[in-house]
């Protein structure tokens, strides 16, 4: 990482350096992502970091050049409200104008779901880039931005947005990551056959979502990262799957939903796309996505990109 280097390079002794980046998850401890470097670091307590959350990190070197990173805190372009007003009651979760003139939605609030109604006045607090309702307040009049009004309780929507804890190859006479690029702990993705090589890969997002659980499931999004310079040299159509696994099992993904055929370019980052909504059940319940048969290629891993194979499921009440 000659970028972080020179920055580091560049501290006088007992000095420091601040930096910007963004929380990063790589499924067995965070780090911060500093432009395309990843940063083993320490935390100042409490940080409760967002995957893909921005941070601030300050990096010191002390007087014999060695040097050690701090994040001390996330950031954001404007500050949160602290207060807001109830616009919808849903059947577990509140929808509320903040201060701000912004809308947000929120599962988090102390007591229970019935204690709120429509126009009540909150108290809310952050953490992890999540509003929590600490209860109503009466000393203040908090009027919604114009535009928005109160309406009656309606089944609440929203989203939730999965980013990949792992990201791999699975080739028959190796196992999962060892094929090609996915090796040594590489994560990239392959996919079809290179003779004489049938090879298959997958993401994973860890546990099932219990805040899916009674969802109605609308929409599904997957973010197809860049394409590797591999097989062939032309556009191919691969074809994408839901699968059943949390992470990585002894063989195979069984593959439950697909396939969804997608035409990428060489080197091309496809980026977001909607999948057939059927592929969102199974991925809400601990599965992921496939790739399998189609043409050969392969795709860069969540450690190289962190968006790679980031999923977004579109809910209702």
């Amino acid at each position: 990482m000659p970028g972080l280097e020179n920055t580091m390079a560049a501290i006088p002794g007992g000095g420091t350096v601040r930096k910007y980046g963004t929380a990063h998850w790589d499924g067995t401890e965070w780090r911060a992502r500093i432009g395309p470097n990843l940063l083993y670091c320490r935390w100042l307590d409490p940080i409760q970091p967002k995957q893909g959350g921005n941070i601030v990190i300050d990096i010191t070197k002390d007087d014999y050049g060695q040097a050690s990173a701090l994040v001390i805190g996330g950031y954001t372009e404007q500050p949160r409200p602290s207060t807001g007003v109830v616009l919808v009651v849903g059947i577990d979760e509140l929808v509320i104008a903040g201060e701000d003139g912004v809308t947000y939605t929120t599962d988090r609030f102390l007591g229970s779901i019935g204690d709120y109604a429509v126009s009540d006045q909150l108290y809310i607090t952050w953490d992890a880039a999540q509003p929590t309702v600490l209860g109503k307040v009466n000393d203040i009049t908090i009027t919604p931005p114009p535009g928005i009004v109160p309406e009656a309780p309606t089944a609440a929507t929203g989203s939730t947005t999965l980013i990949a804890t792992a990201s791999d190859t699975y080739w028959g006479p190796g196992g999962w990551g060892s094929y090609a690029t996915s090796r040594n702990g590489g994560e990239d993705v392959y996919g079809g056959y290179w003779a004489p090589n049938t090879v298959t890969g997958a993401w994973f997002y860890g546990n099932p979502r219990p805040e899916l659980a009674g969802k109605t499931l609308e929409r599904i999004e997957f973010r197809l990262p860049q394409r590797l310079y591999a097989g062939s040299g032309g556009a191919v159509t691969i074809n994408l799957y839901a699968h059943t696994s949390p992470s990585r099992p002894g063989g195979d993904v069984t593959r439950v939903a697909g396939p969804f055929a997608v035409s990428v370019n060489p080197g091309e980052t496809k980026g977001v796309i909607e999948l057939p909504i059927d592929f969102a059940a199974p991925v809400a319940a601990g599965g992921g996505i496939s790739l399998a048969g189609g043409t050969y290629a392969a795709f860069t891993s969540r450690l190289k990109d962190g968006e790679s194979g980031k999923t977004t499921i579109y809910w209702r009440s």
